[in-house]
């Protein structure tokens, strides 16, 4: 895509995170007086985010709900590294609204034949997502709350989504996952020196930024 459009999504993307993320991080899940430093990381990253989109995808019906999908697993990255919480006012809007974009996107987009198809893999992302980290849930709940199992929903979802094959929906789903837990491993390190102590950490963010990456990397991972 244009160097041009990259830059467009870019500032789209700030606004987005002005007008939408910041003002919903200080009413979810609770009332919050947003420090002002992370206000601007926040609008700063989704800026990123929404310019890593149009660089990834052609110009096209795709990239609304990839713009909904990263911004949503960013806000929930913010709440989870705060109160250890995935909060359904995030993940289900999300996850609904995502859902009806990538609908749309498959019947509209422009020289797409295989409408179907798409719409299954996403669908394969999603449950195989799901179906892995509900297990991992009912193993070990301390490990793998709940909240991160609701989330799978929409990741898994924009995994498959442009896999190609429901073997690719579920090979992208393991790659994010298994990056998902290497960043984890990292991330609960860093985040115990800093707390200096053991227990918990925020798991959500390292499967949001996995899942972020497979997304945008995916060519490497799928032939």
């Amino acid at each position: 895509m244009s160097a041009g459009i990259v830059v467009l999504c870019a500032v789209l993307g700030a606004v987005a995170g002005a007008v939408a993320i910041v003002p919903a991080l200080r009413t979810i899940p609770d009332p919050w007086e947003t420090p002002r430093q992370l206000q601007w990381s926040v609008v700063a990253v989704n800026a990123v985010l929404w310019a890593l989109v149009a660089n990834s995808f052609t110009l096209g019906w795709w990239l609304p709900a990839y713009f909904v999908a990263f911004s949503i697993l960013l806000a929930v990255s913010v709440v989870d590294i705060r109160l250890y919480r995935i909060p359904d006012r995030f993940v289900f809007p999300g996850l609904a609204i995502t859902i009806v974009l990538v609908v749309i996107a498959s019947f509209i987009e422009p020289g797409n034949s295989t409408t179907g198809s798409d719409l299954r893999y996403a669908g394969v992302g999603l449950l195989s997502y799901f179906a892995i980290l509900f297990v991992a849930h009912v193993v070990y709940p301390r490990g793998m709350g709940f909240g991160d199992v609701k989330l799978s929903l929409l990741m898994g979802l924009i995994l498959g989504w442009p896999a190609g094959s429901s073997a690719n929906a579920v090979y992208l789903v393991l790659m994010a996952l298994i990056f998902g837990c290497v960043i984890g491993i990292v991330f609960g390190l860093a985040w115990r020196v800093i707390q200096r102590q053991g227990g918990a950490f925020p798991f959500g963010p390292a499967l949001a930024a996995a899942t972020i990456f497979v997304v945008l990397s995916r060519h490497t991972w799928i032939v």
